[in-house]
């Protein structure tokens, strides 16, 4: 089973949230999540390590 609440504290942004306590500024992702992963044609899935962008 994977518990989907143990990012949350391991996050340095606080970028992860359990979508019941999601702030309402951040509401219109869950959609725009959701049509990201029903994609047509999908978006490519990542199956090797890359090294990070210079600006990031």
């Amino acid at each position: 089973m994977i518990d989907c609440e143990a990012c949350i504290p391991e996050c340095p942004v606080e970028a992860i949230f359990i979508e019941d306590n999601l702030p309402a500024e951040w509401e219109g992702f869950t959609q725009l999540n959701a049509d990201m992963c029903n994609a047509d044609p999908p978006l490519p899935v990542l199956t090797e390590k890359k090294e990070p962008l210079a600006d990031s």
